[in-house]
């Protein structure tokens, strides 16, 4: 199995990169101003996304950007940019082993949306994971 293509892989990788880059970005909180840490920070993730794309656009195949479902990916950004502001101004404001756990609650709002908005089924397994989830970020963030 190519460790590309399992899904159990790219989520550890995510992990570890989301959770490292936030230990860095704290690390960094009071030396910084929070809006050049945030440019810097857009700038890495924009050349790494943008080459990724450049180098992987082979399997693209004539889509119409102003589609519908390319709008919605837009939004998304504009959504994940709205929260990347309020983050980088919370960083230097409180303690990293609390800001990251209650941050972590994203989670929470993906995983309700994708329950009621995206109807994806609802079973005893992903109500324990979503109150054992909830659970740990309360615990950590006290």
């Amino acid at each position: 199995m190519n460790l590309i293509s399992d899904w159990r892989f790219l989520t550890a990788f995510t992990i570890l990169s989301w959770g490292s880059y936030m230990v860095v970005l704290k690390a960094i909180a009071n030396r910084l101003p929070w809006q050049l840490s945030m440019l810097l920070f857009v700038s890495g993730y924009a050349a790494i996304v943008a080459i990724y794309c450049l180098f992987n656009m082979s399997s693209v195949n004539n889509v119409n950007i102003m589609k519908g479902t390319s709008l919605f990916a837009l939004g998304a950004g504009v959504l994940c940019g709205m929260g990347a502001i309020t983050f980088f101004k919370a960083i230097p404001l409180v303690s990293g082993s609390i800001l990251m756990p209650l941050i972590g609650l994203y989670v929470l709002v993906a995983a309700l949306g994708c329950l009621i908005i995206l109807k994806e089924p609802v079973s005893l397994r992903v109500i324990l994971g979503i109150t054992f989830a909830v659970t740990a970020v309360m615990l950590l963030g006290k």
